[in-house]
């Protein structure tokens, strides 16, 4: 077979949870298995989705707009070291009758050919946003399969609180971790078999099972290299850089102690539902102040311009991310 047909049996999955869920680290595992390549996140597949996706007939023409669209998410450049000279070569081997995710497929392929995984079976995404868009990612790749993060919302807010990026409110954070984590939960009961939830704790506290685990579901072998991912950490900065240490079990519960009870109070009244569900529960009664009350509008009014943002003109929607990413230095 040649390139394009090989790229298309390649499996794809996804790693999905509410940021500060331990989604870099998983990937960071992940990716050291001879049989896996897992990018770091770029939104290229919703960003791109409006404007491709009905596309019937890719000329040159519209691959090279594809091509410079792609690139307007910075991250291809500064996190992928990707360039478009490397993916025009690789997509004019495609036909006219492609389809936008076969397109999409060969990018993570590109990816995996440098990183010398270009015989990976599977071609994996982290990317925390993408819980919001299960079921179009499910539809685009139907044998794809998502792997869920979930963590403590006490121990979620708390970490949102040590970094530059998001909102800075407890109650505004313990909405964010709710609906993120309510979508995926709802797309679990629609198709179980697609959809593996892992928490944090359980990761970092049962590291070797809940690997095992995660590989039978992904149909790869387990790998004891797995646990020494640590010594070929990629794509570090300061908000992640604990992917360069070995696992420590006692992380899992280092936010006890630390957070007030008015805002554990807060987030269990906010979020304690869909917390439940997963096995995380409080001993104080769930209330809301008047302050917290303003905190829930502001998650809520940022958790819709957040799902706005992809509904935007292509052009309008790239102006915003450069300049939300270069002011919060997530690039």
């Amino acid at each position: 077979m040649h390139t394009y047909e090989n790229i298309r049996a390649k499996n794809l999955f996804f790693i999905t949870g509410r940021g500060r869920s331990g989604t870099w680290l998983l990937q960071s595992i992940l990716d050291i298995h001879p049989n896996i390549c897992v990018t770091p996140e770029a939104l290229f597949i919703i960003h791109l989705y409006g404007k491709y996706i009905n596309t019937k007939k890719w000329t040159a023409e519209r691959k090279t707009a594809f091509i410079r669209d792609l690139f307007s998410e910075e991250k291809l450049k500064d996190w992928w070291q990707s360039t478009p000279e490397a993916v025009h070569n690789l997509l004019q081997t495609y036909p006219p009758e492609s389809r936008f995710s076969d397109l999409c497929k060969a990018i993570y392929y590109e990816y995996a050919q440098r990183n010398d995984k270009q015989n990976a079976v599977l071609l994996g995404d982290k990317n925390p946003e993408y819980s919001l868009y299960i079921k179009r990612l499910s539809q685009l790749y139907p044998k794809s399969k998502f792997v869920h993060l979930v963590r403590d919302p006490r121990a979620n807010v708390l970490s949102y609180q040590n970094v530059d990026f998001d909102v800075d409110d407890v109650a505004a954070l313990a909405h964010r971790w709710k609906k993120y984590n309510e979508c995926v939960l709802a797309w679990q009961r629609e198709m179980p078999d697609r959809i593996l939830v892992i928490s944090y704790e359980k990761l970092l506290t049962d590291t070797q099972a809940t690997l095992e685990c995660i590989c039978v579901f992904l149909g790869v072998d387990f790998m004891p290299s797995l646990l020494e991912f640590y010594k070929h950490s990629k794509n570090v900065f300061d908000w992640n850089k604990k992917i360069t240490d070995p696992i420590d079990p006692k992380k899992a519960t280092a936010w006890q102690g630390n957070i007030q009870p008015e805002d554990e109070a807060c987030i269990f009244k906010i979020a304690g539902a869909v917390a439940a569900d997963f096995g995380y529960t409080t001993t104080l009664k769930p209330k809301l102040t008047t302050k917290n009350r303003f905190g829930l509008f502001l998650g809520q009014l940022t958790f819709f311009l957040e799902k706005l943002l992809f509904k935007l003109p292509l052009k309008w929607r790239s102006a915003i991310l450069r300049v939300y990413r270069h002011r919060t230095k997530v690039l």
